[in-house]
């Protein structure tokens, strides 16, 4: 009997120095809630991203489209009307951005381009009349800073009919011009004619016996060669390339060269 009490002493001992000393253990369903709880602290909600004034326009023309194609897929009179309704909208929409698209081309006329590039038949015409005036003053000014490359085939038609094309630009222009037969055959009354074969010709430049006759603008201060024309062209067509050349095609630039 004493050494049972002496047992139940030891072990009542043993348990109550365990309870002290061993940490509680926690369950799964303890486990689980805290990490939920922890997440649930980290997850902050973001705000919804604006849709953008173009996303709303496509939404709109998607939905336009939508009823249009159920008034084609399944016709009726309400799924038309539904569709025109939606059209209207739109149109309402285009009509106002006309509008003040007007407005503003009155109060910004740096922003009408048809002020460079008119569109209206008699303004079309005036202005093609005072491009005249502006391409022979730029000509004249070119004169005294380039000079004319005439590359040609003697023997053929098409290079006899550009030399005879020719003769009367560079005398109303005084357009200096030195001109070369890659064919050996000399088109008489050109100025300052050489003969240069073209294989030569293809050692320092890109040249084919199908572009010529061929023109180069040559700047006779930095001797830089520019492509000027190939083929046959007429003496207006000539006077606008060289006048693009001397402008770095400033025409078609939205400003336009002014006249």
């Amino acid at each position: 009997m004493k050494r049972f009490f002496v047992l139940a002493a030891l072990l009542f001992t043993a348990c109550a120095h365990a309870e002290l000393t061993q940490t509680k253990a926690h369950g799964f369903h303890w486990y689980s809630q805290d990490r939920q709880e922890k997440l649930e602290r980290q997850i902050v909600p973001q705000p919804a991203q604006p849709i953008s004034p173009y996303e709303q326009l496509m939404e709109i023309k998607k939905q336009t489209q939508n009823k249009l194609a159920k008034a084609l897929l399944e016709p009726s009179l309400d799924a038309t009307v539904e569709y025109m309704q939606a059209q209207q909208v739109y149109a309402k929409h285009n009509q106002a951005f006309v509008r003040f698209w007007q407005a503003a081309l009155l109060m910004h006329p740096e922003l009408d381009n048809t002020l460079n590039f008119p569109t209206n038949n008699a303004a079309i015409a005036i202005h093609n009349d005072a491009m005249k005036g502006v391409i022979e003053n730029i000509i004249q000014k070119s004169a005294n800073q380039y000079g004319i490359l005439f590359f040609y085939q003697g023997k053929r038609t098409v290079s006899q009919k550009m030399a005879a094309h020719l003769l009367p630009f560079l005398e109303e222009s005084k357009f200096a011009m030195i001109s070369i037969a890659t064919d050996g055959t000399l088109i008489a009354g050109l100025p300052n004619s050489k003969n240069i074969p073209l294989s030569v010709l293809q050692q320092k430049m890109s040249l084919e016996a199908h572009y010529m006759p061929a023109l180069f603008l040559v700047n006779l201060k930095t001797k830089r060669l520019s492509p000027l024309a190939y083929g046959f062209i007429s003496t207006t067509e000539l006077k606008e390339r060289l006048l693009d050349v001397a402008t770095n095609y400033q025409r078609f630039s939205y400003e336009g060269i002014s006249a």
